[in-house]
């Protein structure tokens, strides 16, 4: 494993990016179509359910310290149906990595380049994601702790201004009635994207070396926050009505603000915003993805898997033929998959080690990481 040190702030900019990630530009819109004026509810609750998940996490990453997640499979369940859940998960990372992907690239394609082949998109962010993951985790957290004063400043300073001058109560008052089971069953995919892909993070805890569950909390509830603040944002500037059928609303409310008379198209800066926080996103779970095969399989170097892993992640991020298909995914199924990664496998785990230690068996059987 990598000798690298990890501080606890940069811990919780890692977990806010990773968490926020694409989502805060991506979901929005959809919630806002499923849930109307009482989305921003949906994602408090949601972001309740992330920490209570986040606290499963650590708790299994206590019972064994100083390992990460595929670590912690291979000694809890052996080397044979370890190695296969391992599988799993390094299929887990290069699914969420491929998605992340194609998320940067249809939003390119719709809102910005449309003529420009999405694999151009794909293979450009990939190779510097790659770049970044040899360099390591180390230079991957100093990176994201540079650029959050950036990614902040330029960001929450126009919406402040835009927000503040279009903000209308009235937009609240949508008749709308409020029912739980429903708008919860139409809203369960939030509970997976993204609270549930932060067990990624899992791979990189031995690295923290200090205050390690407080900066994993915190960076959870800062990212929720944001996820509540994005649907409050284009509603009370917006609408209900006009941001449940925009896909993208934040870039909407962008392109539409104006300073004075001649400072407008600010969508410009979000979509360099974007294009960071997306590939921060790409970058931690593109090294999880490759420090698990790596573990795993005993490759000593990260080149010899990071550079050539990035056509297959160019691949399969093609292979739904449309954002339609892609909605539909998560619509139907996001939540159910995610679940066995998020909650299933670990608490899988919990057992098998309660079980062996109460039968005094010795947890042996995982592989040292290269």
């Amino acid at each position: 494993m990598e000798n690298a040190r990890i501080s606890g702030w940069q811990m919780f900019v890692i977990t806010f990016f990773f968490t926020a990630g694409t989502t805060w530009i991506i979901l929005p819109g959809k919630l806002i179509s499923d849930a109307k004026q009482y989305s921003w509810l949906v994602c408090l609750w949601a972001m309740v359910y992330g920490l209570a998940i986040a606290l499963l996490w650590l708790f299994l990453a206590k019972r064994f310290p100083g390992k990460n997640l595929i670590e912690i499979v291979t000694l809890v369940l052996g080397r044979w149906a370890g190695g296969l859940v391992a599988l799993f998960y390094i299929l887990y990372f290069t699914q969420i990595a491929s998605w992340v992907t194609r998320n940067l690239s249809d939003f390119m394609n719709i809102s910005l380049m449309p003529r420009t082949p999405q694999s151009v998109f794909h293979v450009m962010v990939l190779i510097i994601c790659a770049y970044a993951v040899v360099k390591g985790i180390e230079s991957i957290a100093m990176v994201t702790e540079l650029l959050t004063p950036y990614l902040h400043f330029v960001f929450w300073i126009p919406v402040t201004w835009g927000v503040a001058r279009e903000w209308d109560w009235q937009n609240f008052n949508v008749p709308f009635e409020f029912h739980f089971l429903n708008t919860f069953d139409q809203t369960k995919y939030l509970l997976g994207f993204p609270f549930m892909e932060t067990v990624s993070l899992m791979m990189l805890f031995p690295y923290v070396h200090n205050r390690l569950k407080t900066s994993y909390l915190l960076g959870v509830f800062a990212a929720g926050t944001i996820m509540i603040l994005s649907v409050l944002m284009p509603i009370g500037s917006l609408g209900v009505e006009r941001s449940a059928h925009l896909v993208y609303p934040i870039f909407v409310l962008f392109r539409e603000m104006q300073f004075t008379g001649f400072l407008e198209h600010l969508e410009a800066i979000l979509a360099i915003n974007i294009l960071f926080v997306v590939c921060l996103k790409l970058s931690i779970v593109f090294y999880c993805a490759v420090l698990a095969i790596c573990q795993l399989f005993g490759v000593k170097k990260r080149s010899a898997v990071a550079y050539p892993l990035i056509w297959f992640l160019s691949a399969y991020s093609l292979l739904f033929e449309n954002i339609v298909m892609n909605v539909e995914w998560v619509d139907n199924y996001l939540f159910h998959y995610y679940a066995l990664y998020g909650i299933v496998f670990p608490v899988l785990l919990l057992l098998v080690a309660w079980m062996r230690r109460m039968n005094h068996a010795p947890l042996s059987g995982g592989n040292r990481p290269a």
